[in-house]
């Protein structure tokens, strides 16, 4: 429960920032029974810019199809059908956030890259271990910082001052969240996806991020998003100063993930930061793409 002065000032989130009709339509969708592709196919066809960008994204470098999805139906059957909605869903709320009000204390343009990266990290970690989260794993780590973006927009005058504390303190922003809101952007975070009817996996895995020895389901999804985001801190790009140091014998995340996949513990961790430059290109492309 959030504290009641801020559930207050959230429900005029839907006067600024409402879903697009495209997610709204296929995450209703993909929550039935025996979704087939034609019925995805008809909602994204409903808009020529998102299917432009989806065809432009999975031609690009991230799925590994250059130059052989030409129409909506390859894509669905190459991509598969929650892949497609994923990306759909993830292009529909960069859209929609990235033409808010900038902050000139917050940037925008570090918060969208940390959030798209850490999502090409959670796919390329869930493949190398040999986890299949059918894609969610890539739209859960997109918006495990959404609430970042609800307080920058809608309790401004808070979060400067938060940003501010953590900075000249030293101490982290989410305690100093916890302490000035009562909450912190994780909370507000999940309690927007749930007013939006996200699946409750990916309401957990951004409501836990920060805490996943806490998730109550979901476990693994929410660790995935949690080690993705940190090897995107320990790369270079975030906000949690707070991340000095990376042990996995000390990581609760990598403890949780390691009792679901053998793999884990053959997993280089060096290795695999430096393998981070690509995910960071692709990062890049995919906002590239969500802007044009």
């Amino acid at each position: 429960m959030l504290p009641t002065k801020i559930a207050q000032r959230l429900s005029r989130v839907d006067n600024i920032a409402t879903l697009p009709h495209v997610a709204t339509e296929i995450l209703s969708i993909i929550r039935r029974q025996n979704t087939t592709m034609r019925q995805i196919a008809r909602v994204i066809e409903q808009d020529p810019s998102i299917t432009a960008k989806l065809l432009r994204i999975a031609n690009s470098p991230m799925w590994g199809f250059s130059g052989r999805v030409d129409n909506l139906q390859r894509a669905l059957v190459l991509l598969g059908l929650k892949q497609v909605s994923h990306i759909v869903i993830g292009v529909s709320l960069y859209t929609t956030f990235v033409k808010l009000a900038p902050n000139p204390e917050f940037d925008r343009e570090k918060f969208w890259l940390h959030s798209i990266g850490t999502s090409q990290i959670a796919r390329n970690l869930a493949r190398q271990i040999g986890l299949n989260f059918h894609g969610e794993e890539f739209v859960a780590s997109i918006l495990h910082d959404i609430g970042k973006i609800v307080l920058d927009q809608f309790f401004s005058r808070e979060f400067v001052e938060i940003l501010k504390k953590a900075h000249s303190h030293g101490d982290s922003v989410l305690m100093w969240e916890r302490r000035i809101l009562g909450c912190t952007h994780a909370e507000i975070g999940a309690w927007l996806l749930s007013h939006w009817n996200f699946p409750s996996s990916i309401a957990a895995a951004v409501h836990f991020h920060h805490s996943p020895e806490q998730a109550p389901t979901h476990k693994s999804l929410v660790s995935i998003v949690r080690l993705s985001d940190i090897l995107c801190e320990m790369w270079g790009i975030g906000f949690d100063d707070d991340i000095r140091a990376f042990s996995p014998n000390d990581d609760t995340a990598w403890k949780i993930l390691n009792q679901h996949s053998d793999a884990l513990n053959q997993l280089d961790v060096e290795r695999f930061l430096f393998q981070i430059d690509k995910e960071m290109d692709k990062a890049r492309m995919f906002i590239e793409i969500a802007e044009s």
